[in-house]
């Protein structure tokens, strides 16, 4: 008997041990990333991708404090709980739309979750905008002193002194087969030469809004050059374009419109237009869906593509929104109501076509910004 009750109290002494060294555990553990600023990168990437509508959360507060209020809500009106919105997070399934749940099972299902808000000429869910794939790593030179002309460079205009307009390059390496059809890498059309790459249409922006009295400052930083420096992987080249998207918001008071500047993976036939017997890269936006707030975003898109198709009839391939589940989701598109992603052209274009079309997307975007 005397053993059984000691070996009783030996194991709640044992477990109670192991309790206390847990909780030290955690503390010590919250201590040090509170002391040394660390951060979990998982919870960090949790954190920063998860999204819960307002509504939810002020059903949810305002019912555990009062019974009567919840009573009050219709169940027409009730928002989703809090529990479906945790399996959301976790699963990617949502509950009001039934494609979440073959995206990710049936091969190329998935783009179907993109939503379209307003089709361009020719336009469907059979062809809608590609992302670009990441590069291989053996597809451009190592990050050395070649890259020092792109890392962490910028352009500004020189004649308007309020700087109005961001522009940066997520995926600086995309490029145009035919500026490449004499180099080894034409095939998977990536460089690191700012002459033949995005960075190009970028710039080409930028002096055609300086002409309007509209003043920009231009990212040209090689990605790829800094996602090696880092040993990061070119998946999360969204991660490092926000930090400078961040650090140029927190330098330059003046910036208003932040425009990402990508180009598509689709092939020529749908992506360039003739108007006039003269050839143009037919331009997309990308309106991230999984930002609360992508409405504001939303309406600046429809408003510069209904000047285009107004000017450039054709030009356009419309407004496009994308979930987590085809895309990265949210394109830093958070930080400013005045933030989207803009395709120029494919993989097919010539750098001539990418230019007039960067010159119409500047009278475009002038014509918007002039009129707010």
């Amino acid at each position: 008997m005397k053993r059984r009750m000691f070996n009783k109290q030996s194991l709640s002494f044992q477990l109670f041990y192991r309790y206390l060294c847990l909780i030290a555990a955690t503390y010590i553990f919250i201590l040090f990333l509170v002391v040394n600023h660390s951060h979990v990168e998982f919870l960090d990437d949790y954190f920063h991708d998860v999204s819960w509508p307002a509504k939810t959360i002020l059903y949810e507060t305002f019912g555990n404090e009062n019974v009567v209020f919840k009573q009050s809500v219709s169940k027409e009106e009730q928002p989703m709980n809090v529990y479906h919105l945790l399996l959301e997070s976790a699963t990617n399934i949502k509950f009001e739309d039934v494609r979440s749940l073959f995206g990710s099972e049936l091969p190329g299902f998935s783009l179907y979750n993109a939503k379209i808000f307003v089709a361009g000429k020719g336009v469907n869910y059979t062809n809608l905008p590609e992302e670009s794939p990441p590069p291989p790593p053996y597809s451009l030179p190592p990050a050395g002193d070649n890259d020092k002309k792109n890392d962490g460079g910028q352009q500004s205009s020189t004649k308007v002194k309020n700087r109005t307009v961001f522009i940066y390059h997520t995926h600086s390496w995309e490029s145009y087969k035919p500026a490449l059809s004499n180099k080894s890498n034409a095939s998977s059309a990536v460089s690191d030469d700012p002459s033949v790459n995005i960075i190009h249409a970028g710039s080409v922006l930028g002096q055609e809004l300086e002409k309007k009295g509209i003043g920009f400052l231009h990212d040209t930083s090689n990605k790829d050059a800094l996602l090696k420096k880092r040993s990061w992987d070119y998946t999360e080249a969204y991660r490092l374009s926000r930090n400078i998207v961040q650090t140029a918001m927190k330098k330059n008071r003046h910036l208003q419109y932040f425009i990402d500047i990508h180009r598509d993976s689709s092939r020529r036939k749908l992506t360039t237009m003739t108007l006039k017997n003269t050839d143009y890269a037919r331009i997309g936006f990308i309106i991230g869906e999984a930002n609360p707030d992508y409405t504001a975003n939303l309406y600046l898109a429809k408003q510069v593509n209904q000047w285009l198709e107004n000017h450039y009839p054709g030009i356009s391939r419309g407004v496009i929104g994308k979930s987590k589940l085809e895309g990265n989701g949210i394109y830093n598109q958070d930080l400013s109501k005045n933030a989207i992603l803009v395709e120029i052209g494919g993989v097919d274009n010539t750098m001539a076509e990418v230019d007039r079309s960067a010159k119409a997307l500047a009278d475009a975007l002038g014509a918007v910004i002039q009129k707010q």
